[in-house]
């Protein structure tokens, strides 16, 4: 027990000087190097009674001993922790007014002294283990203490003032960061986009707390399509028109349709927004001229003409959307349609273009409209052609027998079918044949599609005038007598006793020797009976006396009265 009486004064007689005291232990060496050592012992001459006391040399643990010399500093130690709070203890002090305490609930353990200032360790120039309270505490603090690596905890916060968490002004490091926000009224304090622990980047996402409800209002559009972040275009801190960087920052090599009239990208797609201009906005004009329906999604105009596709074209093929059409010969889509018109006006003029010959027959027979035949004109124009009725109808409803097939009688040339060309004999053969001489021209008197006969030839008046108002004439249709196809034809008219049955004519018709009806009838167009006396007499020879005077038999023999 007394040598330890003794290493205590040597001790005590040694902590006003840097000379070591005799009989201390080699631990000695360590301790009187420390940073507490060198700061209160040697440069601040602190007798080491003040902090050890006389009793021993045991390590000081009551925080109080700070205060005897940093009453200022102490005053508070953290938000609700005093001087007189003891290390573990229970916060006794008050929280400054609004503030919550920061790295303790209010039933937290608080600390002293010693946690944050070690008396071994250099805590009151770099106090950067502040991280080993509130790593968790306060949340994730490795952002901020990766960014301001090289600055110490205390450049920002100020853990000895009331209130002790009021962060110093960020211009104070960070004066040469000029912050502009275009011609409106914007964030005034670095906190307004940038929370103190978080990396700079995480103020990208603050961006809409203002514009969603301040002018100017941008969309949550403008958030989209690979542009997640405002940085993304515009420069931090240079928020204005001027600064914002060139879209070939990005879209590189990006091909424009016509370059020369669209090569700013905002003249089609305006900031801020998700959907590109319009082409009508530019092309007005020619837009309420297309008829073309919009493709399956985008921009009616775009459909044909895509912005981006690149190439010398100024228009897609037709054949990326119209693959299941076919194609008419070697003529291109647009020798018939119109780029902004939609479906073509097929009339003779298109098609003219190239089938200038056929176009001008088939108009001299008018057929002038080449669809009304080729409904498929466009795309197959081989295809089997419209029925002649669609136009005809009038005409097809009266045909009859083999005249119902229009082909059959209308052949080549197709263009121009208002004569038919084959004759009524490719078919007709025996009346062919056996058709007198001026009548082999069927059609002046028959219908050419019923077959019948025609008004004005069913009296043959219109070529035999004459006897047809005389003898049978005016009473029967000259084909009862003549039979313009039948054997023989006109030249062989069939017997009067065709209409004529003897056994049913009157007077002396019956009688013998009265069975040719020539013998007294001159003809069919002089049917009338020839009764003078020097007819009779041709038969009749033996009666040249009788009655010599008479110069008519049929005075007294009658024919028609039955006597």
């Amino acid at each position: 027990m007394r040598w330890l009486v003794a290493l205590a004064m040597l001790a005590l007689a040694a902590c006003g000087s840097s000379a070591e005291p005799d009989g201390v232990p080699d631990a000695w060496k360590f301790v009187k190097d420390s940073f507490g050592h060198r700061v209160h012992v040697e440069r601040a001459k602190v007798p080491c009674r003040d902090c050890h006391g006389d009793a021993s040399f045991a390590k000081p643990e009551d925080p109080a001993l700070c205060s005897k010399c940093h009453a200022d500093k102490v005053a508070t130690i953290h938000p609700a922790a005093t001087a007189a709070t003891p290390t573990g203890a229970t916060p006794t002090g008050a929280t400054p007014t609004g503030a919550t305490p920061t790295g303790a609930t209010p039933t937290a353990k608080v600390p002293g002294c010693q946690d944050c200032h070690g008396f071994d360790r250099d805590l009151a120039e770099r106090p950067n283990a502040c991280i080993r309270c509130h790593g968790d505490a306060q949340g994730d603090h490795t952002g901020a203490i990766g960014v301001h690596a090289g600055a110490r905890c205390s450049d920002c916060h100020r853990p000895h003032e009331t209130p002790s968490l009021v962060a110093r002004t960020c211009r104070d490091c960070h004066a040469s960061t000029a912050m502009s926000h275009g011609d409106r009224a914007g964030p005034t304090d670095c906190l307004d986009c940038h929370r103190t622990h978080e990396r700079a980047k995480e103020a990208d996402g603050k961006c809409a707390s203002c514009h969603a409800e301040k002018e100017p209002r941008i969309p949550t559009t403008a958030i989209t399509r690979g542009h997640e972040r405002c940085t993304g275009c515009h420069a931090p801190h240079q928020f204005t028109a001027a600064a914002v960087k060139p879209c070939a920052d990005c879209h590189q090599a990006q091909p424009v349709l016509a370059a020369k009239a669209h090569g700013a990208c905002v003249s089609c797609h305006v900031p801020h927004e998700a959907a590109p201009r319009p082409c009508a906005s530019c092309h007005g004009g020619e837009a309420a001229k297309v008829a073309h329906p919009a493709p399956a999604d985008g921009d009616r105009c775009a459909g044909c003409h895509p912005p981006h596709a690149g190439g010398a074209a100024l228009a897609a093929p037709c054949e990326r959307c119209h693959d299941d059409v076919n194609r008419h010969g070697t003529a291109a889509c647009r020798d018939c349609h119109t780029p902004h018109g939609g479906k073509p006006v097929l009339d003779a003029r298109a098609c003219a273009s190239c089938h200038a010959g056929l176009v001008a027959s088939a108009a001299g027979s008018g057929h002038a409209d080449c669809v009304g035949c080729h409904t498929q004109a466009g795309h197959a124009p081989a295809a089997p052609v419209a029925a002649c009725g669609s136009c005809h109808r009038a005409i097809v409803t009266t045909v009859t027998g083999g005249h119902a097939a229009c082909a059959s009688c209308h052949r080549e040339p197709r263009h121009a079918p208002g004569a038919p060309t084959p004759t009524c004999a490719a078919c007709h053969e025996a009346e062919a044949a056996s058709a007198p001489r001026g009548h082999t021209d069927c059609q002046r008197c028959h219908d050419q599609h019923t077959g019948a006969m025609l008004a004005r030839a069913a009296t043959c008046a219109s070529c035999h005038p004459s006897p047809a108002t005389t003898g049978h004439g005016p009473k029967v249709a000259c084909a009862t007598c003549h039979r313009p196809h039948g054997p023989g034809g006109v030249a062989t008219p069939p017997r009067c006793e065709t209409c004529h049955e003897r056994p049913l004519l009157p007077g002396l018709h019956a009688s013998t020797g009265h069975d040719r009806c020539d013998g007294c009838h001159r003809g069919g167009h002089d049917p009338a009976p020839h009764s003078d006396r020097a007819t009779c007499l041709t038969c009749h020879q033996a009666q040249q006396n009788h009655e010599p005077r008479a110069k008519t038999c049929a005075t007294c023999h009658p024919f028609g009265d039955g006597r």
